[in-house]
């Protein structure tokens, strides 16, 4: 009985490579490295039905993936130095997994983590298997499961031994840019790789509200969902700067029909969330790297997610009209605001190397985000220059000429018309002051809270008229009691 011993069919080669974890995203990488690679791929669920089901996928697709009952098995297939991509959810079912393994791996194998973790814990687990010689990564694999099947962006970070015994599969599964480049990126050790790709799904969520709120402006001056993807299909075309993925797959979303009801006038307006948006804000908060645009989209889930406290408080809105180009100033205000999240992740992944002492080549993590990833858009080319020098990006000569003049203003004119209309638009308003802090020599506002701050709590502040170093403190309401008696 071939299924009682693992294997639903004999195989003397030993495979050079095996998945754990034959899920949606495991499934399809484990075809994905078969087809790309021509190696013997083994694979492993804890669900046999997954298993025999990933076969007959890869049959299907004319590869092969041998698919095993027990670990031991799976383990014993590969040939050495054993090298295994951990697909299995986040957290502890990881550390489960690492658990069961250890006692069945040698010094020099590799183990590499596919999912959305917590960099402190790859970390944690690459010092806990070195104990016994095992190389272990983390690897942010972005596309979802299409991408995993036919070429992800792969975001790396680990042992630099343990990528170079990986590269090559990793090259070959990889998205191609439309030079022909591979969208991998290896970006230092430990935690690096699970670090830039949280700090992608940061823009990602940012880029996702920003759309969001355009669609919703368009609502809120009556506009059908056919109207509305004729817009986002104009701005996909090619050339055009707003062209992504992202503004492809809304085009084609409110094209989807129920009868004769756009599908996505069904869909309940709550907005889910998995963490590592919440983890890019929390840190943000951590390095002291301003991010508003990442947190203004995190709270905005969590307002959808208020549903019942919205229909309690809820008044009626009236159709409203915008004066001049609707289409031009959302385009612009959606290129300015994009920008604007783009440099706040780039800037906190700036941070983070500096902190970590990582040596990330933020212009290579670009290029890994050209094809493959979810924020994949045709203006990522122009942010290399920056990236290069590693200037915020709201200081290249590229940025700035892109942000010109009449773009600013259609960006203020278009948040008025949002405050007018009452539609909500937390992420293209936080951009606007990121971008208006970014280019103010001096914040009035920030002068104040530190004066407040010295006053009720003798925190001290520096002076415009001394040596930054220079700490003072100041009896304010002693002063101003002073001044009140003297008359002035």
């Amino acid at each position: 009985d071939l299924a009682a011993k693992g294997s639903s069919e004999p195989e003397a080669m030993a495979a050079q490579i095996g998945v754990l974890g034959l899920g949606v995203m495991g499934s399809s990488l484990s075809v994905n490295l078969a087809e790309k690679t021509g190696a013997v791929v083994a694979g492993f669920d804890l669900s046999r039905e997954k298993g025999i089901a990933t076969e007959e996928r890869a049959a299907r697709d004319g590869v092969r993936v041998l698919t095993f009952a027990s670990l031991a098995e799976f383990v014993g297939s590969l040939a050495a130095p054993r090298r295994i991509v951990l697909l299995v959810p986040a957290g502890p079912p990881v550390d489960a997994c690492l658990g069961e393994l250890r006692g069945l791996l040698e010094a020099g194998d590799v183990v590499m983590d596919g999912g959305n973790e917590w960099f402190e814990n790859t970390e944690r687990r690459e010092r806990e298997m070195a104990a016994a010689g095992v190389l272990y990564m983390g690897c942010g694999i972005s596309g979802g499961a299409e991408g995993a099947r036919h070429g992800p962006a792969l975001m790396v970070g680990g042992p630099r031994e343990a990528w170079e015994l990986m590269s090559e599969f990793l090259l070959a599964i990889a998205a191609r840019a439309e030079d022909g480049a591979p969208c991998v990126a290896y970006c230092g050790p430990g935690g690096a790789g699970n670090y830039v790709k949280m700090v992608h799904n940061g823009i990602e969520y940012a880029d996702m509200q920003l759309i969001g709120e355009a669609y919703a402006l368009c609502r809120a001056t009556g506009r059908s969902a056919d109207a509305i993807a004729a817009v986002f299909e104009t701005w996909n075309k090619p050339g055009h700067p707003l062209r992504s993925f992202l503004v492809d797959i809304t085009s084609r979303i409110l094209r989807v029909r129920e009868a004769e009801t756009p599908l996505v006038d069904l869909v309940l307006d709550k907005a889910g969330s998995k963490g590592t948006g919440k983890w890019t804000v929390e840190e943000a908060a951590e390095l002291g790297v301003p991010a508003p645009t990442v947190a203004a989209a995190l709270d905005a889930r969590y307002l959808s997610a208020a549903k019942s406290l919205r229909l309690a408080a809820a008044v009626p809105a009236a159709p409203a009209a915008f004066d001049d180009d609707l289409d031009a100033a959302l385009q612009d205000a959606l290129i300015c605001a994009k920008i604007c999240a783009y440099a706040q992740g780039l800037s906190l992944l700036s941070a983070a190397a500096d902190a970590r002492a990582w040596d990330l080549d933020l212009a290579a993590v670009l290029d890994c985000w050209r094809a493959g990833c979810i924020i994949r858009a045709d203006l990522i080319p122009h942010f290399k220059q920056a990236a290069r020098g590693g200037t915020n990006l709201l200081l290249s000569p590229v940025v700035v000429a892109m942000l010109g003049d009449s773009r600013l203003a259609n960006w203020r004119g278009l948040l008025a018309f949002a405050v007018r209309a009452a539609v909500p638009v937390p992420a293209l308003s936080a951009s606007l002051a990121y971008f208006d802090s970014i280019r103010s020599a001096r914040l009035d506002a920030a002068a104040l809270i530190q004066a407040m701050r010295d006053c009720f709590g003798g925190h001290t502040y520096r002076r415009l008229d001394h040596p930054e170093d220079r700490a003072f403190t100041s009896d304010w309401l002693r002063l101003a009691d002073e001044r009140a008696s003297s008359g002035a």
